[in-house]
């Protein structure tokens, strides 16, 4: 068939499939890339251990995660904590959660709780950092304890995962004494 066409017919077919090819790869190289989610959980329970005994589990509504192992908890994270025994120690909830993979740090925002069941505290602020290496919780925010005696204010707290022990950063308002 080509010895029949003449040689600027094929020549000129020829060099717009160059162009067609080279406009397809400049459109790949255009073209975004995407960082989304790559998967959508919805209703999940993540259980992690550590020597077979169940350290915690994290509930949520819907969780997002990424290609870098980050995950996004969008409609909110309820996290329980366990001692040696599997009796759960203490909560955190919160209206949104993050997980870095990379600094393995969770950070709770928006009405956040932090509930100790062995000494019956609480703990409440806007948002909460929990650094699963350190087995701590710490912010800058303005935080509010409620113990069973008191209620604490002030701007920033540290405080063991459990809620066992706290310190308050700057601590504002009275405290009664006997």
């Amino acid at each position: 068939m080509f010895k029949k066409l003449p040689f600027k017919i094929v020549l000129s077919i020829l060099i717009g499939m160059g162009v067609s090819c080279e406009d397809t790869q400049e459109q790949l190289n255009e073209r975004e890339v995407y960082e989304g989610a790559f998967s959508e959980v919805e209703g999940s329970q993540l259980w992690y251990s550590d020597s077979a005994v169940v350290r915690l589990m994290v509930e949520t509504d819907k969780m997002l995660e990424f290609e870098n192992g980050d995950r996004e908890f969008p409609m909110g994270i309820y996290i329980e904590f366990y001692d040696k025994n599997s009796v759960t120690t203490s909560t955190l909830e919160a209206d949104k959660g993050f997980y870095t993979k990379k600094t393995d740090l969770y950070q709770a925002v928006g009405n956040v709780k932090l509930i100790s069941l062995v000494k019956n505290q609480k703990l409440s602020t806007e948002e909460l950092f929990w650094d699963v290496t350190e087995k701590q919780v710490y912010t800058d925010k303005f935080v509010i304890i409620e113990t069973q005696e008191d209620v604490l204010h002030g701007e920033g707290l540290t405080a063991a995962q459990d809620f066992s022990t706290y310190r308050i950063l700057k601590p504002t308002g009275e405290l009664g004494l006997d």
